[in-house]
């Protein structure tokens, strides 16, 4: 029988012809991670294994949505133990899974594996619509102006909804969509208008003053072509929350440790200027924001900036292992 690695090149998910810039980061590991990979999820993420090497998830090429460019290949595997190729643009800094998931395969994966495999060791619905309750105020703190009463507010990929009693406290108009059936049917037993579905759900609608959308962008397949969907929804003056897991957040985070931080859900990884460049091509200019990263945008006249990060983001990457190398030896 063919080991895990030549399987995985056979089927398509990796080159056996790559270097690897982070040899660590070869598939497969050697450990899982334990605060990753445990009882609770082992099995889960046994099946997207065996789904990807038997060949009934099927890997589909993914092309840079900022620009055709030189490319470092970061990766070959992340956290949960997914053969999964990350590369890095040379130019741009935009890092991508590349190959990844089919639409056909990624709706089994977030119908029956995705919150199973992402969920911490102790989990409980309550502590989920908690969590949003209060990231959902601290949204509303970073506003340079108040929400008038009435104001429309959306939570695209909502969950629970959770998010959106912040501003329903003050008054506003909220709506919230998720493909999760199970979490949109919970927010609306708490009387928000959750919606199971995309886009289309608010189709027709009056346009938002605040649309929202928290660690969802990294996921889309088409990240620009989302974003414009979102714009489209935006009233003149609106504004749009965006958030991202961040590359330059990763030393405030995951144990300073690429490998913790990547992770098969997330297709696109971003660093604020790299995010802005995206945002940009959609109709949306940044206002402010940092690289942890979130930021709110406006609606302007969709343009094509030129997006110069490789180097610098390169430079982090080889720092972080530098850091990590030292606490091992230490």
């Amino acid at each position: 029988m063919d080991d895990l690695k030549t399987q995985a090149i056979r089927r398509g998910w990796l080159d056996e012809d790559d270097e690897l810039l982070l040899d660590r980061l070869a598939f497969p590991l050697e450990n899982d991670l334990a605060d990753v990979v445990h009882d609770a999820n082992r099995s889960v993420r046994d099946q997207v294994v065996a789904d990807m090497l038997r060949g009934c998830a099927k890997p589909v090429r993914v092309r840079s949505c900022l620009a055709a460019e030189e490319e470092i290949v970061v990766a070959h595997v992340d956290r949960y133990g997914f053969p999964l190729r990350t590369v890095l643009g040379r130019e741009t800094g935009l890092m991508r899974s590349d190959p990844y998931y089919s639409q056909d395969y990624l709706a089994i994966f977030y119908r029956d594996y995705y919150r199973s495999l992402y969920r911490p060791k102790r989990f409980s619905l309550s502590w989920f619509l908690a969590e949003q309750i209060r990231h959902g105020q601290r949204i509303l703190e970073k506003l340079p102006e108040k929400l008038k009463p009435g104001a429309r507010v959306l939570d695209v990929g909502c969950g629970t909804g959770g998010m959106l009693v912040a501003f329903a406290f003050e008054g506003c108009e909220v709506v919230g969509f998720d493909y999760g059936a199970d979490y949109t049917a919970k927010g609306r037993r708490l009387g928000l208008d959750i919606r199971t579905g995309g886009f289309e759900t608010i189709a027709g609608e009056k346009p938002f003053d605040l649309i929202m959308m928290s660690h969802v962008l990294e996921h889309v397949a088409d990240p620009i072509g989302f974003v414009k969907s979102a714009a489209g929804a935006l009233a003149e003056d609106g504004q749009c929350y965006i958030e991202v897991p961040g590359i330059f957040n990763i030393r405030n985070g995951y144990d300073g440790d690429i490998l913790g931080y990547l992770q098969n859900a997330h297709q696109w990884h971003f660093t604020a200027a790299t995010l802005r460049g995206v945002l940009a091509r959609a109709g949306l200019q940044v206002e402010t924001g940092d690289e942890s990263i979130w930021c709110l945008s406006r609606r302007i006249k969709a343009l094509e900036t030129k997006v110069c990060e490789g180097e610098r983001v390169l430079a982090e990457i080889e720092q972080l292992e530098a850091r990590r190398a030292e606490e091992v030896l230490s």
